[in-house]
Parts: C-alpha cells; structure tokens; sequence
C-alpha cells in the first residue's frame, strides 16, 4: 500500500516563507552592519574635528608667546650690538690717535718720496722713520687719510699749456712682502700759459694692520708751492678710527 504526499502545497507554501525569513534576516543583517559602520564614521569625524579645534586653540597662544620671545631676542641683541658701539666708541674718544703732518724741506724738495714735519700737539702714538719719509701705524684698524698738496707756475719752470698733477698713498706690509701697494691717487690737469696755483685734495679710508708703514710720491716735486702757511697748503691728516680685533 503506498503512502501519497496528501499537502504538497503546504510543504512547498513553508519552503517559499522559510527562505524568505532568510532573505529578510540577511538584509536586516546587512542595514545593520551599514548603521554601525556609518556611525563609527561619524564619531570618528566628530573626534578629528575636535582635535583639530583644540590643537588650533593651543597654537595660539603659543604663537603668541614666541613672537614676544622673538622680539625679546631681538632687543637684546640690539641692546647689546648699541652697548658695544658704544664701547668701541667710547675707547675711541678717549685714546684719539692722529697725524697732522707737513711736508718738511720746503722749498729745497728734491725727491719725489715726501718727507714730513708733525705737529707736536696733533702726533700722538705715531712714529716717523726713514727721515719722516715713513710713518708707521700704531694700531691695527681702520684709518682715514687726508692729503692736500698744492701746486703752482713758478718762473724757473717753463710753462706749458697742459700740466699734469699727480700723487699716490703707498702701504708697505708684511701681507705683501713689504712691497709697495696704492691705496690712494689722484691725477689733476692745469690748463695755462701764465702762473698759476692748484690745491689738490684726497682722502681714503683704509684697513692697517699694526706696523704698516705709509709712504706719499709726487711727480711734481718741482710744482710743490712752499708759500704761506704750509699747514693749509701741503699736509698730510691721518686719523685712528675704530679697530678690528680679527686682524
């Protein structure tokens, strides 16, 4: 005797709902999922946000604090930078060292190297030698030179149309073997056929090293004006100004 399936539709009608229920548990499953995922996202937004925030709210001040630091530095770097100017100044004025010289053998020159003659009052730690042909620096530092020589038509000179004035500051130094080196020239023209007279001025400032030696040459010794007072017309003016420590 065979048995028959007497509900086939039912068995089939509880396999349909039985997946289903599964689809639906799947999809439940997965929105689920997402919600967590889309919420972790947003709380993970939400802390970046607020550090952000808090690191800006920190900086700040901070950046404050190191522009007051910075200006701090800078005061005291520009107060310090003044206080020894003002040292280096100081020093200066009460140790003033200068040369006023003039030329010497007047008006019986015979050689284009120069000779000189100080002023007792304005000769101070300088040292002539050679003859006062070399004066010799007493410091290593800067030094300011003014040179005026003045010239003239004299009647034992034939006169010419065209003259050419010249004269040159030499160094002598160990820097280079004591050979001579220009530091200063100057080059005058005098347009005449009748006397005339010509002040030729210069000045230089120059770095010296303690016992270089400086020498002036003419090459118009026989021009040289020897009249009147000669320290207004032919001297020689050397001023210390400030050392340099590296030298």
């Amino acid at each position: 005797m065979e048995l028959k399936d007497s509900c086939p539709e039912g068995r089939e009608s509880y396999t349909i709902f039985m997946e289903t229920d599964a689809i639906l548990r799947n999809q439940r499953s997965l929105r689920r999922e997402l919600c967590i995922s889309r919420m972790l996202i947003f709380i993970l937004l939400i802390v970046c946000t607020v550090s952000s925030v808090i690191r800006c709210i920190q900086q700040i001040p901070n950046g404050k604090n190191n522009d007051i630091m910075n200006k701090e530095k800078a005061n005291e770097t520009f107060a310090s930078f003044i206080s020894t100017s003002e040292d280096v100044n100081s020093a200066d004025v009460q140790t003033p060292l200068t040369a006023f010289l003039k030329i010497a053998g007047c008006p019986n020159l015979t050689r284009s190297w120069l000779t000189w003659t100080p002023y007792s009052q304005r000769f101070s730690n300088f040292t002539l030698i050679d003859d006062g042909e070399t004066l010799v620096m007493p410091h290593s530092g800067w030094y300011h030179f003014n040179l005026q020589i003045t010239y003239a038509g004299k009647e034992n000179n034939p006169m010419e149309r065209q003259i050419n004035l010249s004269h040159n500051i030499f160094k002598y130094s160990d820097s280079y073997n004591w050979k001579p080196v220009i530091i200063n020239t100057v080059y005058e023209t005098v347009y005449s056929e009748k006397h005339w007279a010509k002040s030729v001025s210069s000045e230089v400032s120059h770095v010296l090293k303690k016992g270089d030696k400086v020498k002036v040459l003419s090459r118009n010794v026989p021009l040289i004006d020897c009249g009147g007072d000669p320290w207004t017309r032919n001297f020689l003016v050397v001023n210390f100004v400030s050392e340099i420590r590296e030298l």
